[in-house]
């Protein structure tokens, strides 16, 4: 099987939701392969989407990763719930994966459907904001005069955001685009976890006019079950603790 890195979407190495716990831990950084399970598309509807099969025979450790842009088709609310299943076959008999405490191994994202804030020239604060739920420290951001690769630095209140750059103009109740990712440990390769993975990606809309999402599903990898991933420019591995 071919193994791909998706790049054409913005996604960051290693970096997701700060309350995720994949964060800080030993996959920050480490060249892990990715087997892409479910390539860019727009997720519309309310059914389930199954993604690619990955084998993961032979690898030590493991992370399921998604990614969803704003909802398009004004929705009041969107999100997708991504799973990751598993099977011995690869051909049936799936089923979700669970990890060591019997949970279902995946997330769900959420990304904001319609945010307004104002921008003034030079400062990197954005105040009057319609809503900042969701909103998390590291999130891409983009609109006019949102310099390009802009994130949320800090969520001062209920109406004002920080980022990481300053705004290029002055825009009163700017449109506001927040893109959203996720990263969910997978336990259990080489021990009691089947070769076969999958990621399920399944949306829900309230609202809209044929609402859609961008995004993706991948499953990225290290190993092989002799030697653990090693950290870009070192010689050394990385402690699977």
């Amino acid at each position: 099987m071919q193994y791909l890195r998706i790049s054409s979407l913005p996604v960051e190495e290693g970096r997701a939701h700060p309350s995720n716990p994949m964060r800080g831990s030993i996959y920050d950084n480490v060249a892990f392969q990715g087997g892409v399970s479910l390539p860019p598309q727009s997720f519309t509807g309310g059914s389930a989407v199954n993604g690619n099969v990955v084998n993961a025979a032979g690898m030590t450790d493991a992370v399921l990763r998604a990614y969803a842009a704003a909802p398009s088709g004004s929705p009041t609310a969107a999100s997708l719930v991504v799973t990751l299943q598993e099977s011995t076959t690869g051909n049936s008999g799936w089923t979700n994966a669970l990890d060591n405490t019997g949970t279902v191994i995946g997330f769900t994202l959420t990304p904001p459907a319609s945010v307004t804030g104002t921008t003034a020239s030079g400062s990197p604060i954005i105040t009057a904001m319609s809503s900042v739920t969701g909103l998390y420290v590291g999130q891409p951001i983009s609109g006019t005069g949102i310099p390009s690769g802009a994130v949320i630095t800090a969520i001062q209140s209920a109406t004002a955001i920080t980022i990481s750059a300053n705004a290029t103009s002055s825009n009163t109740s700017e449109a506001l685009t927040f893109n959203t990712e996720g990263e969910a440990r997978i336990e259990g390769l080489g021990l009691n976890r089947h070769a076969f993975l999958r990621a399920v990606v399944t949306p829900s809309f309230t609202g809209g006019s044929s609402p859609a999402i961008l995004g993706y599903a991948e499953i990225v990898m290290g190993g092989p079950a002799t030697q653990l991933p090693t950290v870009p420019g070192s010689s050394g591995t990385v402690s699977n603790t």
